[in-house]
């Protein structure tokens, strides 16, 4: 039997590693490559469809939802026209600049395609020379170890838009109450003043309406409108308002609500579904909001839930500490479709019952509208404030 002597053992090695970048080389299909860098409105891009064929990447695109998805091995990407963030292995990516067509294809920011190619093959290097970058691969012993994707989120910068979404809307009415009483009317009244209150409060902040008058607007569009504003270093917040409705006139009381599959309670299941009821009003009934979808939005709950939860405690708070004439029904988890696709702290806002008679009558009054706004605006400066002590 030969022994494995020092000598043969160092041999090995020798051959092991003039060998092993060759193999990295058959694995990636990058070779002594090029990525040619194409300058679109003044920016620096890089063909999606260059990337796939240079490294072999599989890929699809979904012209409903117009969503496209990369894969290789266990890593993937999702990425959508005119968004300039990107999902790439559970964590959420952001450029300053959104992923365009151009020529016939998409392209990606170059700082995207950068990252896409850095998380999907750790041992390639990109070297940037005039227009391209010249690709490469790193030189590692076989026995060592790929580093674990490092997760990071775009939920750590700074907060530099809200979108106040005011529930219903057009040919959806929401809820309706005695006398004809409709959520849609109370939700835009009482978002127009605390978007007036956020926008004197915090000038340097961009503060967003998905709806100023009575139109109706998508359940999945609503939180599309919020996206569209994401940049890199600028995260934002998202607050849909709506009015409960119970089949017990009895029932009164304000809470506030962050996405989970696990609803906190049947109670909070059955308000989900209730406001989940718009989609049959919808174009594509239900379509946006299948399995995929669902089980994305799920994957990206758990990276931003924590600053949601954190939301809706702030807010619940402070409507607690001002509102008096009802009780506080508490901060709850359920599955909303409008909050599903929000790449960013999101929370819906119960501002009561539009079916018990007195509480009806005072959410149509001026004044008590206006302490429903005062409270969740406070809860939403309070809310940054945490926040950005926890981002420094």
């Amino acid at each position: 039997m030969l022994k494995h002597t020092p000598y043969i053992i160092k041999i090995k090695r020798i051959i092991a590693k003039a060998l092993f970048p060759l193999l990295l080389l058959a694995i990636t299909g990058a070779g002594n490559d090029r990525l040619t860098v194409e300058n679109i409105n003044g920016n620096n891009y890089v063909s999606l469809y260059e990337i796939i064929n240079k490294f072999n990447i599989e890929s699809t695109f979904d012209p409903v939802f117009q969503k496209g998805r990369l894969y290789y091995k266990n890593h993937y990407l999702v990425y959508k026209p005119d968004y300039s963030v990107v999902i790439i292995d559970n964590s959420l990516w952001a450029s300053l600049n959104p992923v365009c067509r151009y020529k016939s294809g998409i392209y990606l920011p170059e700082d995207i395609a950068i990252k896409l190619i850095e998380s999907f093959f750790p041992e390639v290097i990109l070297t940037k020379k005039n227009s391209a970058f010249e690709i490469s691969t790193k030189v590692k012993m076989p026995e060592e170890k790929e580093k674990k994707y490092k997760e990071e989120s775009i939920t750590r910068d700074r907060i530099g838009f809200i979108i106040i979404d005011p529930g219903h809307g057009g040919k959806d009415p929401g809820a309706i109450g005695k006398g004809g009483i409709r959520e849609k009317d109370i939700t835009l009244q009482i978002s127009g003043q605390v978007s007036q209150k956020l926008q004197k409060a915090l000038s340097a902040v961009k503060i967003k309406e998905t709806r100023k008058s009575d139109i109706f607007i998508e359940l999945a569009e609503r939180a599309e409108i919020a996206n569209r504003e994401l940049k890199k270093g600028i995260n934002g917040i998202f607050v849909s308002i709506h009015v409960n409705a119970s089949i017990s006139n009895k029932i009164s009381g304000f809470e506030t609500y962050y996405l989970s599959q696990n609803p906190t309670n049947e109670e909070a299941r059955k308000t989900a579904a209730l406001e989940n009821n718009v989609i049959v009003l919808e174009d594509k009934k239900g379509k946006k909001y299948d399995d995929t979808e669902y089980m994305e939005a799920l994957m990206l709950t758990t990276q931003i839930q924590r600053e949601s939860s954190l939301l809706a405690e702030s807010v619940q708070r402070a409507l607690d500490a001002n509102i008096h004439e009802f009780k506080s029904k508490g901060v709850h988890r359920a599955d909303f479709y409008v909050l599903r696709g929000a790449l960013m702290p999101a929370v819906l806002v119960e501002v009561g019952f539009i079916t018990n008679p007195k509480e009806a009558k005072y959410l149509t009054r001026r004044d008590y509208q206006e302490k429903i706004s005062s409270a969740i605006t406070e809860g939403i400066l309070n809310f940054i404030k945490k926040y950005n002590k926890m981002i420094e």
